[in-house]
């Protein structure tokens, strides 16, 4: 192996290239990736500072804060040491699993989707889609994260939901566009 060659992970090489392509003129459309690449947040915030519009699955284990919430704000100052700044959370203000989330929303929230034609029928499932702030370490920040969608598929007969995903579209986005894309890659 020559000196010159470094260690990447699959998201650094992806990264990479993305920022290549846009070096060299691609057009930006929306990246997808599955939940190996988007459950990590490094990957998630690259992105965004590219300015590139995503929908990444995670795994339903993702930490989000419920649509409306966010962590605390820093404790009063109490005019001794340097004045606290980092956001917070307490026992009754913690945040939950994407799964926990979508669980707590129940069946009743699901909407039938088609995303496409298939080989003998049309593609479709149930889908649920939220604005949730995601947590990742929140707790060393002094601002919350910015909000996304939190889109997750729920099959007819499943015990609970299958698939999940994060999604910094624009808030007026429909859920069958978030559908359309997350199914696309």
């Amino acid at each position: 192996m020559p000196d010159e060659v470094e260690f990447q992970t699959k998201p650094e090489i992806a990264l990479a290239m993305i920022g290549q392509a846009l070096k060299d003129g691609v057009p930006p459309g929306a990246v997808l990736a599955d939940a190996a690449d988007g459950s990590d947040t490094r990957v998630r915030e690259a992105l965004e500072e590219l300015g590139l519009r995503y929908v990444v699955g995670v795994q339903g284990s993702t930490s989000l804060w419920r649509p409306g919430e966010a962590p605390l704000e820093a404790k009063p100052w109490s005019g001794r040491g340097r004045p606290t700044k980092l956001l917070r959370r307490s026992q009754d203000h913690r945040p939950l699993t994407a799964r926990e989330l979508v669980m707590e929303l129940g069946e009743k929230q699901l909407k039938r989707v088609r995303w496409r034609e298939g080989a003998s029928k049309p593609l479709g499932s149930r889908f649920v889609a939220v604005r949730v702030r995601p947590v990742h370490r929140d707790y060393w920040r002094s601002k919350p994260h910015g909000e996304l969608w939190l889109l997750a598929e729920w099959p007819r007969g499943a015990q609970e939901p299958a698939k999940f995903w994060l999604a910094n579209l624009p808030e007026e986005t429909p859920l069958e566009e978030l559908v359309r894309l997350a199914k696309h890659r």
